[in-house]
């Protein structure tokens, strides 16, 4: 063997014996020693051993009831995980993590702006509240307690119609007239409030339908296992509880290609290394390319401080067209523009940009380029 592992445990309990406490403890430190590596290699999650190869009935059942332990998905589920995932169990517990992570996220965040939307809908009647409050002020001279209506003519309307206004016969007429102008400040600061909790529930479902792509695209465990420590960091998956299991491994890296002149073009596989390479790793004359208005890779171009062939600027669209949600469509609009130009907004969530001064690049998705130009 290249390292001897030899442990000092001083004598043996037994006269005579030259193996039993010696022979322990170089069992005990193979074992640590295997088990961390398996560890600190993904071969473990949580205390299950989930790279399973499954050559025979026995070992099909065993990772089936470890993705449905490690998940509290049912067998059948796991099942069908495990056969989308191309037998690797490993692989389909980080999909059940993710992919449930994003899609609950996504259906209650629907759920809870559809009434959000319906409270707005019911502001809309602010103004008559106010318009029955002036006309019962209008009108307190004749009224009494006890009234359950007022009758009396709009001079809201420019035909001098009539409007009954319905009362509570438990409150002073000035009371009724406070209730109305209650009611029509409270739907004006909902308005105000609900308009703007839409509005963020749009970007927190841009934000989700842009994890769900990264899913769509992501090439194995490390990609999946990637955006499900982006999904912890925002909030949408609990930390897992064991230290173990907080260990850092290696992330995935961007998909790397040359360019047909061999410039270097690297795709983002999520939005964690969307940020990346967009905010910290590309300089400001690199190019920035995205598919306009739906979600796809962040692309770069690296120009190595000179203005780039535009053979290179097609095929770099071409890529972020191929790795977007256009895949499947034709003529795609990307836009495109240097690096100093696309700014992340304070707060914004992971891959989320602005940018100025952009051109637009309208291109075919290419599995064909994608795979003749991968690095």
């Amino acid at each position: 063997a290249d390292l001897a592992i030899e442990a000092v445990v001083g004598p043996e309990v037994l006269t005579g014996s030259t193996r039993l406490k010696a022979g322990t403890a170089q069992k005990l430190i193979l074992n640590m020693l295997s088990t961390a590596a398996m560890v600190g290699v993904g071969k473990a999650y949580q205390n299950l051993m989930v790279d399973v190869v499954q050559t025979n009935e026995k070992l099909r059942v065993r990772a089936e009831k470890i993705v449905a332990e490690a998940t509290g998905v049912d067998r059948a589920v796991a099942r069908e995980k495990i056969d989308q995932a191309q037998g690797s169990a490993k692989t389909a517990i980080t999909m059940i993590l993710a992919d449930c992570g994003a899609e609950e996220a996504r259906e209650r965040l629907a759920r809870k702006m559809a009434l959000q939307e319906k409270e707005l809908a019911a502001t809309g009647d602010r103004d008559r509240d106010r318009m029955y409050g002036d006309l019962i002020t209008a009108n307190l001279y004749r009224m009494e307690k006890g009234a359950r209506v007022l009758r009396t003519e709009n001079y809201y309307d420019p035909d001098g119609g009539q409007v009954e206004i319905p009362l509570d016969p438990l409150k002073t007429p000035q009371q009724n007239a406070a209730r109305y102008y209650k009611n029509y400040t409270k739907a004006k600061t909902a308005e105000t409030m609900l308009t703007l909790q839409l509005e963020k529930g749009a970007q927190e479902a841009a934000y989700l339908d842009s994890v769900l792509d990264s899913v769509s695209r992501a090439e194995g465990d490390r990609d999946l296992e990637e955006i499900r420590q982006e999904l912890v960091e925002t909030g949408y998956l609990r930390r897992r509880a064991k230290a173990k299991d907080r260990m850092k491994r290696p992330g995935a890296k961007p998909l790397e290609f040359r360019s047909t002149a061999g410039l270097r073009i690297s795709v983002g596989r999520n939005n964690l290394q969307n940020d990346r390479l967009t905010t910290k790793q590309a300089g400001k004359w690199d190019y920035w390319f995205h598919t306009q208005k739906i979600h796809g890779a962040h692309v770069i171009l690296w120009t190595e401080g000179r203005q780039p062939d535009d053979q290179s600027l097609r095929e770099a669209a071409a890529l972020a067209a191929w790795f977007s949600q256009g895949r499947e469509g034709k003529k795609v609009p990307v836009d495109y523009t240097p690096v100093k130009y696309v700014k992340k907004p304070a707060g914004a969530r992971p891959g989320m940009v602005v940018y100025t001064t952009y051109q637009t690049a309208y291109v075919d998705p290419d599995p064909a380029l994608a795979d003749t130009l991968r690095a």
